[in-house]
């Protein structure tokens, strides 16, 4: 519950106004009341990775207390069927070169990984993370998430078309289609051409990937997704954080494993499956030529590209990278009448997937049950106050759609509340009596005669020749030698008299003038400048 809905839950409640730092207060000592203080979460650190020794062994804890943990790493990888498996992940003070120094090397020792021979990293842009990598794992191809790249693009170059080329250049999978995108860009802009040369091609174009990793992602989605689900978690105390990861990340890896298990050991896994009917799908248009044993070209127009069955190669490359194939490879599979599935690389077959799942995560006890050390428990680091408001969420893209997805009402049928049947609801049912409008009736115009009076306070009237004219409500016309006065109506004057035009309609503040100055006025105006039409020994009543 938020700051804002407990001040409105109390008004409602108790009947009383609180402030907004009175209920921050309460908010914050209900929830130590229920999760302990920092200090009760950092004594027990120490039994908790003991805990967790016990319960799974081979796991490594290690502990460290300098600073308040601020920055939360993660490393995650993809399993056979191409989803998110979570390796390891360390809650640090601020994520620099140092804390990621000492996070790959436990990485390396933990997984034999030594200079990083035969692995693929994938980031994005922070400067410790590039230094670190180069340091404790040099021989590791370290790739940068493409997405955080056209987000600096787009700050420099404005504008969709180079947006476009961007992505085109990052697709490309072979160096002379590189090649042509980029001198696209750069007679469109040398200046964009020289920026996007300065961040390293090879670490974020197809063409330059290293074959055989079974991996041809040019964005780092995977991260973002598993940072979103825990969101929640990294705005509680410390023990209350880790644990809420470690039992959604335990149930996940159960769950995965289960819907694994009646897959067959020796065929791809569904979302490999999906991606080559996709294939299928297009393979239609390409043309299949013979040219040897096991080996065609694949034309499409002016497209053509070499597929080698036996070394289950391609030349557009997209084969090699991701491991279980490319639209030319699924058009000469499918030309030769063969399973597609067979020519799939094992990495992606299901019992590599039953493999992955095959240790899972154990249950731990509570913390009445945490085994005691001898070491001196660890008091709470200071707060490093940070300016500005903390960020919860992540931060997104300009170009990200923020927009409210709504749900179109096409189609979808109303009931009335009323007599529960379709097409209308409560306001137009017949079934609801309505109440009747009231009619207004208007008065009619009358004509004075000749050198008389016309006197109405309620309906129009005109004044003859001669005669005077006085009107509240309605609307006339001061005869000839007459005088003309309103004050509700309209009224024009007659040739040879007075005549007096106030606005068409009442105006706010007439309408509180009082009975007596009404009369009063009236009483003045009726006998005329020069006393003529006067018909009357009294003041106008109008009651």
């Amino acid at each position: 519950m938020s700051v804002s809905m407990l001040k409105e839950e109390v008004k409602q409640t108790f009947g009383i106004n609180v402030s907004m730092g009175q209920c921050r207060r309460a908010k914050k000592h209900a929830i130590e009341l229920i999760e302990g203080t920092l200090v009760e979460h950092y004594s027990k650190l120490w039994s908790y990775g003991e805990e967790i020794r016990r319960s799974n062994p081979g796991s490594t804890v290690k502990i460290g207390v300098n600073s308040m943990p601020d920055g939360k790493t993660y490393f995650i990888g993809r399993d056979a069927n191409n989803h998110i498996f979570q390796i390891a992940w360390v809650v640090v003070c601020v994520e620099n070169k140092e804390n990621w120094k000492w996070f790959l090397e436990n990485l390396r020792d933990d997984h034999g990984m030594e200079n990083g021979f035969g692995i693929t990293l994938m980031s994005d842009q922070h400067k410790g993370l590039l230094e670190a990598v180069k340091d404790i794992l040099p021989n590791t191809e370290h790739r940068q998430c493409a997405r955080h790249i056209v987000a600096n693009f787009r700050k420099r170059f404005t504008g969709v078309h180079y947006e476009w080329l961007f992505w085109r250049a990052c697709k490309a999978s072979t160096e002379p289609l590189f090649i042509a995108v980029m001198k696209e860009i750069q007679l469109l802009n040398p200046a964009a051409f020289e920026y996007l040369m300065e961040k390293n091609p090879k670490s974020w174009c197809r063409a330059f990937f290293q074959e055989g990793r079974m991996c041809d992602a040019v964005e780092n989605g995977l991260s973002e997704s598993f940072n979103n689900v825990i969101r929640d978690a990294r705005k509680k105390p410390i023990i209350t954080m880790l644990e809420e990861i470690r039992l959604y990340v335990m149930e996940r890896q159960f769950n995965l494993s289960n819907k694994g298990s009646s897959w067959p050991d020796f065929k791809p896994c569904p979302t490999i499956t999906t991606l080559l009917n996709q294939l299928k799908k297009a393979q239609r248009y390409w043309q299949v030529l013979p040219t040897g044993l096991n080996q065609f070209e694949t034309r499409n127009l002016a497209k053509a590209y070499v597929v080698d069955l036996d070394k289950k190669t391609c030349s557009y490359r997209v084969w090699q990278l991701n491991g279980y194939g490319c639209v030319h490879s699924v058009a000469t599979i499918s030309f030769l009448n063969r399973d597609v599935g067979s020519y799939v690389d094992t990495m992606y077959f299901g019992l590599v997937y039953k493999n992955t799942y095959k240790y899972p995560m154990h249950g731990m006890n509570g913390s009445n049950m945490w085994p005691c050390t001898d070491y001196s428990p660890p008091l709470p680091p200071l707060r490093r106050k940070m300016p500005g408001r903390p960020k919860v969420n992540r931060r997104k893209d300009p170009s990200e759609n923020t927009t409210r997805h709504t749900v179109s009402k096409v189609g979808k049928f109303f009931l009335c509340s009323v007599c529960k049947e379709v097409g209308h609801n409560k306001a137009t049912c017949p079934k609801v009596d309505k109440p009747k409008k009231l009619k207004v009736i208007r008065g009619k115009k009358e004509k004075g005669g000749e050198g008389g009076s016309g006197t109405n306070t309620n309906i129009g009237d005109n004044g003859g020749e001669g005669g005077s004219e006085t009107k509240t409500n309605g609307a006339g016309k001061g005869g000839e030698g007459g005088s003309g006065t309103k004050t509700n109506g309209g009224a024009n004057g007659g040739q040879g008299g007075n005549g007096k035009q106030p606005k068409a309609k009442e105006t706010t503040r007439k309408r509180k003038y009082s009975e007596r100055i009404i009369k009063k006025k009236l009483a003045k105006r009726v006998e005329g400048k020069n006393g003529e039409g006067n018909t009357s020994g009294k003041p106008l009543d109008i009651d």
